[in-house]
């Protein structure tokens, strides 16, 4: 579709980022079924030969690349410190965030020890789709000011997700002027695949993978487990403009990755680390930070007042040197 404006031109900028999906290869999938891989749901491979995207073109031309560095989506340092350290070499500037977790703002992670993710016939977790389900409702009736999206790691636990949303709706009528609200940025479910563009002030991510019946951990998370599945992590996990909240019935010290190989799942393991502990390998400042005298003065200045400081705030390209915590 691009070839006739590209012959036509005098100049040629392409934007993408190849660290997210390329274009859909939505015809490809209806006419061959020698893609779909047997072991998975929805995951479908790109011929090795098959060059993805005219982005793509451009880079194997050796055409001038600059990249953009400032990230403008997430109002919070957490939501966006992932996907800076482990596909854009620490290389953006993320503004820091003066709101803490208590503000509602940031990464959150909730765990459901309980849940149970069905390898067999169904191949959902129906305790963590049910309690996304109720999370969903106490967000249409505590905060239906916020847009809301929900994505999940396969189609088939968007589904799950879905029915157990019904019933609820059912019994809570008092909800539904939320479901219609926010009409340019609607309330969503979907699956991983479908996600990219979408933004939302709050997203909900379901990870649905977890041990079976039996107590094991296959080391297989969808799509994720493919090759360029760390590209599809990164565009689920960089959705949130002011909150992201991770439902998940493993942890990262589950997830071994002698088992589960691919840069998917190691990302997905950094991912679920940060999202519990809030801690970073590699990222954010040095804590022995030189200060220089002036602010090292002011910090004490300002502690002698009885006041709380806080230095180095940010975790990438922009530092705030000093910030004061606001007692309310």
């Amino acid at each position: 579709d691009a070839l006739g404006a590209i012959a036509r031109c005098k100049q040629l900028v392409v934007v993408g980022d190849e660290r997210q999906l390329p274009p859909t290869r939505f015809f490809s999938r209806m006419t061959t079924e020698s893609e779909v891989d047997e072991e998975d749901d929805d995951s479908y491979v790109a011929g090795a030969g098959d060059v993805e995207s005219i982005l793509s073109l451009c880079i194997a031309k050796g055409m001038p690349q600059l990249m953009l560095r400032w990230h403008y989506r997430s109002r919070h340092q957490s939501l966006i410190a992932v996907s800076n350290q482990q596909f854009y070499n620490s290389g953006l500037f993320i503004v820091p965030s003066p709101y803490t977790a208590r503000a509602g703002m940031g990464l959150r992670f909730h765990h459901i020890p309980e849940g149970r993710f069905d390898s067999g016939a169904t191949r959902i977790n129906r305790i963590e789709a049910q309690t996304i389900a109720r999370a969903i409702m106490a967000h249409a009736l505590q905060t239906p000011q916020l847009s809301l999206g929900v994505a999940a790691f396969s189609l088939q636990q968007k589904i799950a997700i879905q029915d157990e949303l019904e019933l609820l709706r059912r019994q809570q009528p008092e909800a539904e002027s939320f479901f219609v609200a926010h009409p340019n940025e609607p309330f969503f479910i979907k699956n991983l695949e479908n996600v990219q563009g979408d933004e939302r002030d709050v997203i909900f991510i379901s990870v649905a993978y977890a041990r079976n019946a039996s107590g094991q951990l296959p080391m297989r998370f969808g799509s994720v487990s493919l090759d360029g599945g760390e590209r599809r992590l990164n565009v689920l996990i960089s959705r949130a403009k002011l909150r992201c909240e991770v439902f998940s019935s493993i942890t990262a010290e589950d997830i071994d990755l002698e088992r589960g190989k691919g840069k998917g799942v190691a990302a997905l393991k950094v991912f679920l680390s940060y999202a519990q502990t809030g801690r970073l390998s590699l990222a954010g400042p040095d804590a022995s930070a030189q200060h220089s005298p002036l602010e090292q003065q002011v910090l004490q200045a300002l502690t002698a007042r009885g006041l709380t400081v806080h230095p180095n705030i940010g975790i990438a390209g922009l530092f705030i040197d000093l910030a004061v915590v606001d007692a309310e």
